[in-house]
């Protein structure tokens, strides 16, 4: 069925590039723009003064700067194949395309558009978003280069920006595009008229030197380029509607490759763009269809005006589609002001990130909240409180932006006019109208909290998250990365993103889950989802997923690693190597290394002596609880254990409604107790359920003598006698909560039970677990079985329970 909705989409897909490619947008453009509706913004765009006149002469000094850098590096370029290259990426500006493409834009923008400014498009009627033009102004008419650094929302961005710096008289901006785009020939005349070709995948080391220096020589030159910041996994815009801390872009790289004290200065502007209704929501956040782009037209009102409006229905149907935008300049930096900025700087991050930085925190800033933004906020947090109104919990989360904002940027927030102007109702009333629209909310169900019933999670979440103006940045003040992308790592790390999302102390914290797999990670940080048992789930928005190890530890501070057994060491180590600070390292990892037959805490010890990092500490984490638990939010205790004060603020991580840490400073026996309490709850529930123990004497004999091998183990490996005890949790708790309920009891029931039917154990035993490995588990304990046992015997212990087990599920030929 998937292979025949991907040839049917493929299929349609093609239909529509054909016909697409058989329309004239060029000619479409100039009709538009000599029409009746179209000639007097024509003439006002003739006006202005011609655009890109030394469009060669920075061809030309991209090829020299090019030519000059490879030969630096010892190449030997020929001078053709590179000059090809430029002439792949410059712009080929076409005026009297520029002219109708301005016109044709403009009229299909004050349509689908709500403009609130009929002068200025965009824009506010007080003219605030533009409050700092002048000194954009000024330094232009120095011949300064500007570098327009923006947020990306949609493929329109570009286009609202162009379109207003055309009103207003500002010359035109270029933006890349990438080779993709350039398919459709008619589009790729129009989009040359104001944009340079990159390529998107697969440019070799040639290419991306001519794509330095053709964006350092538009510096040069003084002439103006837009960059958008968010580039991330693939893409710069981002799925979940969050500002992103901005990857190193090689064409900013090149943008300000400029010595202001030899040269003239460059300016960065940052450019801040709301949108009411993003085209392209729910195909970005949850993978819906391209009809996203058409979406509230209204299908029956549009079949009502064919008859009357046959050739104009389309275009009626489509008046203030996607609601109100702007766009927002806030005030411009010049380069040399930002390099003696970064000279004080002491986070050790490179020129461009700062720059870029500097650029983002100006958008968080300025960037406007919009009714409906607000509205999806509200609604979120209604949901999850349970009975709240939509006007106060609306009400709360103005409040609550208006607070944040005032801490972190020192000015209030823009809410748009519209929340300016109208009562919460009406901006609740407006807010779920474009919610309706957009295929998020239903339009008349209600749930049983009297809430607008979801019909799209993710696009709830995207919408919402507008309204967030926190950067979620692997450079954060305190960078807190979760290791493994399993169900323990997924299930941790929802816990802390949500829980430093509500909590202003984490303002300035970052999460990121790490996994080695590359593909794991790219499908985790693209859908947002789980694997297996979370795959309905969904991360909390400020989670970073990634398969780097440098950007995921460099500036790491807190460690929780949750990876397998068999991986702990390996990247236990690679995280030793490429981490540049002192961290906390919390080892959520469950089950005894392979091999070394020892558990995880020991062993990280053992490799902290031998890279003689000193200042790393080292912690536990467990519980007798199962990730679901942590998802679901049911209430339970984690416990966490180190040697020092340090567990503090890591219990403050987990100190949730729903969850209370538990701290003891036992990390040796905790870890102990967690990994056996596993493997005696499968062996407690088997010989119950095969019917080896049947009276309550002899299951409290059993488990005494369970008790004494568990904590004669720990003390061996240098844990206390103390966290045995009956009143403490790490080994009474959690081995009674495994023996009643989860996968080791159900494990060591279905074994006991195949056996008093008459099985061999070590048949059921394989067969039980080639059935759980089938749907996805596997568990560690199996393995730890012997493990425990093989460790037992490096300190000639005796453990008659343990050994009985192993004796029982091992196969006599093994």
């Amino acid at each position: 069925m998937k292979k025949k909705k991907f040839s049917i989409s493929r299929s349609v897909t093609g239909r529509i590039a054909w016909i697409v490619n058989k329309i004239n947008f060029v000619n479409m453009a100039e009709k538009i723009a000599l029409s009746d509706s179209g000639r007097d913004l024509a003439a006002h765009f003739s006006k202005l003064p011609e655009s890109w006149t030394g469009a060669q002469k920075i061809s030309s000094l991209a090829l020299e700067l090019t030519l000059a850098q490879l030969k630096s590096k010892g190449e030997e370029p020929d001078r053709n194949e590179i000059a090809a290259l430029i002439e792949e990426i410059e712009i080929r500006y076409d005026r009297q395309i520029h002219i109708n493409a301005a016109t044709s834009l403009s009229l299909l923008f004050n349509q689908v558009f709500e403009q609130q400014n009929k002068a200025l498009p965009f824009t506010s009627m007080d003219g605030r978003d533009l409050a700092h033009l002048d000194k954009l102004k000024e330094y232009k008419k120095k011949g300064f280069g500007v570098v327009y650094l923006i947020n990306h929302s949609s493929h329109l961005d570009e286009f609202l920006l162009i379109i207003l710096w055309q009103h207003l008289g500002l010359g035109l901006p270029v933006f890349a595009a990438g080779q993709n785009m350039m398919a459709i020939k008619s589009i790729a005349s129009i989009l040359m008229a104001g944009s340079y070709v990159v390529l998107r995948h697969g440019a070799n080391k040639y290419q991306m030197t001519a794509l330095y220096n053709y964006c350092r020589a538009i510096s040069m030159t003084g002439e103006q380029q837009g960059i958008f910041l968010e580039a991330w996994r693939g893409g710069a815009r981002t799925r979940d509607g969050s500002l992103r801390y901005p990857k190193r872009l090689i064409t900013l790289q090149g943008a300000i490759d400029i010595d202001t004290a030899l040269e003239t200065d460059i300016v960065i502007q940052p450019i801040a763009l709301s949108f009411t209704a993003v085209p392209e929501d729910l195909p970005m956040c949850s993978r819906k269809s391209q009809v996203s782009w058409v979406r509230g037209l209204g299908a029956f009102k549009t079949l009502l005006r064919i008859p009357f409006s046959p050739k104009s229905f389309l275009w009626k149907s489509a008046k203030n589609l996607y609601g109100r935008a702007y766009v927002t300049a806030p005030e411009p930096f010049l380069l040399s002001e930002l390099k003696e900025r970064h000279k004080q700087d002491k986070s050790g991050i490179q020129l461009d990130e700062f720059v870029a930085l500097s650029a983002i925190n100006a958008i968080a800033r300025s960037k406007k909240i919009m009714a409906s933004q607000l509205t999806a906020l509200g609604l979120l947090k209604a949901r999850r409180k349970g009975r709240m109104d939509m006007i106060e919990s609306v009400t709360n989360e103005m409040n609550a932006i208006r607070d944040y904002h005032l801490q972190t940027f020192g000015v209030p927030p823009d809410f748009e006019d519209f929340i300016l102007k109208n009562s919460v109702k009406n901006i609740v009333v407006d807010g779920l109208g474009v919610l309706v629209r957009r295929k998020i909310i239903k339009r008349w169900r209600k749930d049983k909290n009297g809430l607008p019933v979801v019909r799209d999670e993710a696009g709830l979440s995207y919408y919402a998250t507008h309204a967030d103006r926190r950067l979620y940045s692997p450079t954060a003040d305190q960078n807190i990365v979760v290791v493994g992308a399993g169900n323990w790592g997924f299930a941790i790390a929802s816990l802390i993103g949500n829980r430093i999302l509500e909590d202003k102390r984490y303002d300035n914290a970052s999460l990121t889950i790490f996994d080695p797999c590359v593909e794991v990670a790219r499908q985790m940080g693209r859908d947002r989802n789980g694997k297996g048992r979370f795959a309905e789930k969904l991360l909390p928005k400020n989670i970073f997923v990634t398969s780097d190890f440098s950007s995921a530890f460099r500036k790491a501070s807190d460690i929780i690693i949750a990876s397998k057994p068999s991986d702990f060491k390996e990247q236990f180590k690679k995280i030793l190597g490429v981490s540049e600070q002192p961290f906390k390292a919390m080892i959520a990892t469950r089950g005894f290394i392979p091999d070394t037959n020892t558990i995880p805490y020991l062993t990280a010890l053992d490799l902290l002596k031998e890279s003689r990092r000193t200042e790393i500490t080292l912690y536990t984490l467990t519980s007798p609880f199962n990730p679901e638990d942590l998802v679901e939010t049911q209430l339970i205790k984690g416990i966490i254990s180190g040697t020092d004060d340090g567990t503090d603020p890591l219990a403050d991580l987990f100190d949730t409604p729903f969850v209370s840490p538990f701290i003891l400073q036992d990390p040796i026996g905790v870890q102990t107790a967690d990994i056996l309490a596993r493997i005696y709850a499968i062996w407690l529930n088997y010989v119950h359920s095969a019917g080896l123990v049947s009276t309550s004497t002899q299951t409290g004999y059993l488990v005494a003598q369970i008790a004494d091998e568990a904590c004669a183990l720990a003390i061996n490996l240098g844990g206390r006698t103390q966290t045995f005890e009956a009143g403490n949790l790490p080994w009474t708790a959690t081995f009674t909560a495994l023996c009643l309920e989860g996968i080791w009891r159900d494990f060591g029931q279905r074994v006991g039970k195949g056996v008093k039917r008459g099985r061999a154990p070590h048949k059921m035993f394989s067969k039980i677990q080639k059935q759980y490995e089938n749907e996805g588990i596997h568990l560690q304990s199996l393995l730890d079985m012997e493990s425990a046992l093989n460790c037992a015997g490096q300190y000639s212990l005796s453990m008659p329970v343990l050994e009985k087990a192993v004796e029982t599920f091992r196969d006599k030929k093994d």
